[in-house]
């Protein structure tokens, strides 16, 4: 789980039809950020502004948006709702989620729109340095 002082803000806004959509960077470039997490230990991670180009240009079809890295109890891997936007941008990589009108996400909005998740990624290391 990532430190809550160091996960990307989200935010939920509404679209002009009412749809509540998921927005903000689900990575920051250039910034630490502290893992300690059960599934792949604790450690600090940072990304470059290239590292996301080509996966965000050429793999968005296998992209999900997922609460809890789809380990959630409850919800599984059920997907949050469709990407409408994913791309890198000055501060980071970059998101806008219609969110589907299903119960989970009707019962996920108050804590979204309040603040208490952050936003993080599950991904495959391609190359890295120590």
């Amino acid at each position: 789980m990532r430190a809550l002082r160091d996960a990307p803000v989200l935010e939920v806004r509404s679209d002009s039809n009412g749809i509540p959509v998921l927005t903000g960077h689900f990575a920051v470039w250039d910034k630490w950020t502290e893992i300690n997490s059960r599934f792949e230990g604790h450690f600090l991670e940072k990304f470059s502004p290239t590292s996301m180009v080509k996966t965000l240009s050429e793999g968005k079809d296998k992209i999900r948006c997922l609460f809890q890295h789809g380990r959630d109890p409850q919800i599984g891997d059920k997907p949050l709702g469709p990407f409408e936007r994913i791309e890198p941008d000055g501060t980071g990589a970059y998101y806008e989620v219609p969110l589907l009108d299903t119960s989970y996400n009707r019962d996920l909005i108050p804590g979204l729109k309040a603040g208490l998740y952050g936003a993080s990624f599950r991904f495959e290391v391609v190359q890295e340095e120590f």
